[in-house]
């Protein structure tokens, strides 16, 4: 039984290392986004349209367009409450990519998550850093 937990504790350690955020522009993640789908990246642009937000259960959340140089655009989405981003800050965002992802009848393209998950060490440097 020692010898299982022992393996099944490397087996996992190893796992997380592989999470490891893959570096990333938003050109290349729209014009291959099969290559990076449910992976974790990190991307840097600049902020459109931060919007902090409620849904209808109560839950809170917050959205924006992450954009570069030549008006290319990703969208950001996370759960919880973040401070107020200005547009044209430029920001860093790590994060789970999806290329496509539904909600209930509501289909969202080209989304990067940075809901951190405090019981998954695999997010814990998932979220958003303003940087120059």
């Amino acid at each position: 039984m020692k010898r299982f937990l022992l393996i099944s504790g490397v087996a996992l350690a190893v796992a997380g290392l592989a999470v490891a955020a893959q570096k990333a522009t938003i050109a290349e993640l729209l014009k291959s986004p099969e290559k990076f789908d449910g992976k974790v990246v990190t991307v840097k642009g600049k902020v459109v349209k931060f919007q902090q937000k409620t849904s209808k259960a109560g839950n809170d959340y917050f959205t924006m367009k992450l954009v570069d140089d030549k008006d290319e655009r990703i969208s950001v989405y996370g759960r919880g409450k973040h401070k107020e981003l200005k547009d044209e800050a430029t920001v860093e965002v790590t994060g789970k990519y999806a290329k496509e992802k539904k909600v209930g009848d509501v289909t969202f393209k080209f989304e990067v998550d940075v809901t951190k998950d405090e019981k998954d060490k695999a997010t814990k440097d998932f979220g958003i850093k303003e940087v120059k």
